[in-house]
Formats: structure tokens, C-alpha cells, sequence
């Protein structure tokens, strides 16, 4: 299920491939499962229902082994230790912050983006935990890539030129990725410190979720952090 496993001594910030999405609790059940194959099997996770859009939510640390719902959100923050953080994605960007004292997990699909989610995050864990956006690593899981995502008029708009080119038929192709990751770095994070999963979640291979690709039949990924005790 381990996709990508970031090497972090001030958190556990892992990806997982594409696993079945049973219904009800989606993300629930597929976070509790990426837990255990972490070594992890009793943390407490919280996940939240993804709106697509720009706010935060910050739950507190329920009971080891508790998966609870932290409510309606697209961006997870919290300065408790031994504490998961998850987002599912199937395209859009998961985006894992971890920074010492406080870590927070983003799922931005093209209107997250677009809402600048990435920088709502920076900016609240700067505000609430005190965090240095110079401090933070960044780390970026797999999602639609330029190659793959076209999208109309309508949408591109959103987006600066550098992030969209002209594709066939009238349609654009929007990088999402790349967005992030300048919106990341015009925060303060240090390009340096941003790392990214290349492959594109649609053509890069079937471990990889893609709604793009499979429609309904999708799978999704879990993307996890966790601060670690002693940050």
C-alpha cells in the first residue's frame, strides 16, 4: 500500500497507492489500513469531508486507536504529537506540511488551488502555532499532471499562464502541481525544502488513483503526517 515514505525526522508523512473506496467512510477505513502497514496501527487519525475549498480545521487528539471526523475542510492542522493528519485524493494534490511543532495536510484539487489552499496552510500554521514558513518541508503526493488534465476556458482562467497551455479542441492543460509548489515557495517555504511525487496519478500507472481515468470505479490514496513525540 506504501507509495512514498518521506524522510522526515520531525514526522511520519507517508503516501499511499491506490486502494479499493468502500462506501460509507472512505477515507476511514483506508487511513486505518495505511496506519498499520506504517507501524502505526493505534494512532488517532482525523479526516475530514473534502469541499474542495480553502478552509482549516483543527481537531483535537482523540483516544490511541480513534479514527474520528474532524467535519467539513480540505485543510488539516495540529501541533499534537503522535496525532495522524490524513487526506484522500484520486487527481487533486495531496500536500503534507511539516514543520517543528506543527504539522497540517491539504487536499487541493483545482479550485483548492485556485483558493490558494496551500497558502491558507502556511499562513495558519504561522498564525496559530507559531510556525517559520522557512521551517517548514514541503512534500507533494502524486496528481493529474499537465500531460493529462484538460480542462475548458472556464477553469483555466484560474490559473496563471505559466501553469496552462493550449491543448486540442479548445481546451486547456493545467498543471496543479506546479501551482502548489510556487505557491508553497511565495510563502516562504524554501524551494529546497519542497519535494514532489512526478507521476501523474491518470497515465503513470494503476497504483495510482485517478477519477480522471476510472471514474465512479476510482480507488483513492491516503496521504498521512503525524508529528512525531519529542517536536
Amino acid at each position: 500500500m506504501l507509495l512514498w515514505k518521506a524522510a522526515d525526522d520531525t514526522a511520519l508523512a507517508a503516501f499511499s497507492r491506490a486502494a479499493d473506496a468502500p462506501v460509507p467512510a472512505v477515507t476511514c477505513a483506508i487511513a486505518r489500513a495505511f496506519a498499520v502497514e506504517l507501524g502505526a496501527a493505534d494512532v488517532p487519525i482525523a479526516w475530514a469531508t473534502q469541499v474542495h475549498g480553502n478552509a482549516v480545521l483543527d481537531p483535537s487528539r482523540p483516544a490511541a486507536g480513534a479514527t474520528i471526523h474532524a467535519g467539513e475542510g480540505d485543510i488539516l492542522a495540529s501541533c499534537e504529537t503522535g496525532f495522524a493528519l490524513v487526506v484522500q485524493t484520486a487527481d487533486c494534490v495531496p500536500i503534507l506540511l511539516a514543520a517543528p511543532g506543527a504539522v497540517s495536510a491539504v487536499h487541493a484539487g483545482w479550485r483548492g488551488t485556485a483558493r490558494g489552499a496551500a497558502v491558507t496552510a502556511v499562513r495558519h500554521l504561522a498564525a496559530r502555532y507559531g510556525v517559520s514558513p522557512e521551517s517548514i518541508r514541503a512534500f507533494l503526493g502524486p496528481a493529474i499532471g499537465p500531460c493529462c488534465y484538460e480542462v475548458g476556458g472556464d477553469v483555466a482562467v484560474n490559473f496563471a499562464g505559466e501553469f496552462v497551455r493550449r491543448g486540442c479542441g479548445g481546451k486547456f492543460l493545467v498543471n496543479l502541481q506546479a501551482a502548489n509548489r510556487a505557491q508553497l515557495a511565495a510563502e516562504g517555504v524554501p524551494e529546497s525544502s519542497i519535494a514532489a511525487e512526478p507521476r501523474c496519478t491518470r497515465c503513470g500507472g494503476a497504483d495510482l488513483a485517478s477519477y480522471r481515468r476510472d471514474g465512479a470505479r476510482a480507488g483513492r490514496m491516503i496521504a498521512l503526517i503525524a508529528l512525531r513525540a519529542g517536536e
